[in-house]
């Protein structure tokens, strides 16, 4: 998607250029690097757009989603998770989540 190089900044009215940056989501523990924003040349006010945070957003997805066949165990279907996204969400052994309903093709893991 092609942004504007230039904006007007909400904040002060000033002209706004289009820069990149890098984005540290969720206390660090993911980066996000070359992340299109716009910074104030007259107030120094770093901020996005609708359009650059729904790109983000999808970018977001994109990268951190993962696929997993699923296994046999015992009488059970079964998913493995990853070590970074089950550290990230604290998971443990033998602990419960909570598989939820959410559309006809869709299902939430609840932590």
């Amino acid at each position: 998607m092609v942004f504007k190089t230039k904006i007007k900044c909400p904040i002060c009215e000033g002209e706004a250029k289009l820069s990149k940056t890098s984005l540290q989501m969720f206390g660090g523990l993911v980066t996000l690097k070359d992340t299109p924003i716009y910074e104030c040349r007259k107030c120094n006010e770093k901020f996005a757009t609708g359009k650059i945070v729904d790109k983000t957003l999808e970018k977001t997805r994109k990268e951190f989603s993962f696929a997993r066949k699923i296994v046999s165990t015992g009488g059970s279907l079964a998913i493995t998770v990853p070590p970074d996204p089950a550290k990230f969400y604290k998971l443990k052994k033998g602990e419960n989540v909570q598989l939820v309903p959410a559309g006809e093709h869709l299902m939430k893991v609840e932590v």
